[in-house]
């Protein structure tokens, strides 16, 4: 007596049993690699830091010679662009000394002398005003002004009932600022404060 297999049936059961055994192999592969396989050594390892470490070290000194260049280019810059201020306001004054060396060398025995001597000299001092200009210098003339300690040293004080106590009688030396920066004080008299016990009762 026969009986009659379902093919359909048959077929799934050899795909399933095709699949199993695929799953078991893998199992099989899975169990036959070791960890260790797929992890370094203690020693290896050890060696891989050393080398990471040296390759930083490494970045870290060219780093640092990177930084002392930038600092030595920056001041050698920094002393040229000086140098070359320096020089070229030498270049502006050089003008001035020649003019006021010609006026040195003039006679001033007569009146016409003298006048030519003292128009070289206001030439000279034209010159002057002119480079301060443009190196934007303020002169400080504080005449009949009020003291500014931040702008005036006084040298000394003086009565005089024309001039308000505590403003300027005379201008001893001029001043000058570079734009904010002061760079000397206006020498000054200034009328002295009147005393408490002076005044009227």
């Amino acid at each position: 007596m026969f009986k009659i297999v379902d093919k359909d049936k048959m077929k799934n059961r050899s795909d399933k049993d095709d699949a199993d055994q695929s799953v078991d192999h893998q199992d099989v592969e899975k169990k036959e690699t070791p960890e260790d396989q797929s992890e370094l050594s203690v020693d290896e390892q050890l060696a891989k830091s050393q080398e990471e470490a040296s390759k930083n070290w490494d970045k870290v000194l060219r780093l640092q010679a990177e930084i002392e260049n930038l600092r030595k280019r920056t001041l050698r810059d920094v002393e040229n662009a000086s140098r070359g201020s320096i020089e070229r306001v030498i270049m502006e004054m050089l003008p001035i000394l020649d003019s006021f060396e010609l006026g040195l060398d003039l006679k001033t025995e007569t009146i016409d002398e003298y006048k030519t001597f003292k128009e070289g000299q206001e030439a000279s001092m034209m010159l002057m005003n002119s480079l301060f200009n443009k190196l934007s210098i303020e002169t400080i003339d504080p005449s009949e002004m009020r003291y500014d300690p931040g702008l005036h040293e006084v040298i000394g004080t003086q009565e005089d009932d024309s001039v308000e106590p505590g403003y300027i009688i005379k201008v001893i030396q001029k001043g000058y600022r570079l734009k904010e920066r002061l760079l000397r004080p206006a020498r000054v008299i200034v009328r002295a404060e009147k005393n408490k016990k002076d005044s009227p009762t």
